[in-house]
């Protein structure tokens, strides 16, 4: 009788445990949606990304779960998550979205399709990422636009670095893997090169999201963040390696990019101003 006194008693700790986590989400994500103001989609995304200046980057913040689930963490970010968690913010504030409405558009900015579906239905690559979502009328890629040249490199790094990712743990899921390779690979796809940034820096506008790529074989992007125009030059407010913490960069774009060797230029995508919910 008293074990199973005991094991309820746990059983309900745990349980309150749990209640108590999920409240403490609801009340950061309605903190955040308060503290910003109402704009267009690219102000919103800028605002909602400075919300989390200060944040410990942790690495791999998706990854070590055996099955496939959605992660928010407004606690610890890398430089996807912070991408990802900021625009559905922006979505939510915009369209007055609950918590639960807010996972679900998560989920949309996450996934191919808008939906979990496996380890292989993540948006892995940045170029994914931003092909699902142009097709979707979320953001547009203006990186032609702004003068960028074809980027012409081939991508396959997690097809041919299978062994680096835990997740990729069968010959299926390689091979879709591979395929989602194969369809950014069939894109026509731009970038600017890191020696024009400084040319382009002034016309791009706060809010645009930048995805950094990558000098390393078969890799599209290395970094990603958001941009914001200050006094005619632009900033990067991205979650940091080298401060372990989301901030927002001291140097201008331009001197960043130069300040490491394995970032070759950027690519640059644009919310859209008036984007409704993800479907």
């Amino acid at each position: 009788m008293k074990l199973l006194i005991f094991a309820g008693g746990l059983l309900g700790l745990l349980l309150a445990q749990q209640s108590l986590a999920q409240v403490t989400q609801e009340e950061s994500y309605s903190k955040k949606i308060q503290q910003v103001s109402s704009g267009n989609l690219p102000e919103l995304t800028f605002q909602m990304a400075k919300t989390f200046l200060g944040t410990p980057y942790v690495a791999q913040t998706l990854e070590g779960n055996e099955k496939e689930q959605l992660i928010c963490r407004f606690d610890g970010l890398d430089c996807t998550t912070l991408v990802e968690v900021s625009l559905a913010l922006a979505i939510s504030k915009q369209n007055s979205l609950n918590y639960s409405q807010f996972l679900t558009q998560l989920e949309r900015v996450r996934y191919k399709d808008g939906r979990i579906n496996g380890y292989g239905s993540r948006l892995h690559y940045f170029t994914s990422w931003m092909l699902e979502h142009q097709s979707k009328g979320l953001v547009r890629d203006v990186t032609k636009e702004l003068g960028g040249v074809p980027f012409t490199k081939t991508i396959n790094f997690m097809s041919t670095h299978a062994d680096l990712y835990k997740g990729i743990s069968s010959t299926e899921l390689l091979q879709e893997i591979s395929k989602n390779e194969q369809e950014v690979n069939q894109s026509d796809l731009y970038f600017i090169p890191k020696s024009a940034v400084r040319s382009v820096e002034s016309i791009l506008q706060t809010g645009d999201i930048i995805g950094i790529t990558s000098t390393v074989a078969g890799l599209d992007c290395n970094h990603q963040g958001v941009i914001q125009i200050r006094n005619g030059r632009a900033y990067l407010l991205h979650a940091s390696t080298t401060a372990q913490a989301v901030i927002a960069s001291k140097e201008p774009l331009t001197d960043y990019l130069q300040s490491v060797k394995r970032h070759s230029g950027i690519i640059v995508v644009r919310p859209v101003m008036q984007a409704t919910t993800l479907k």
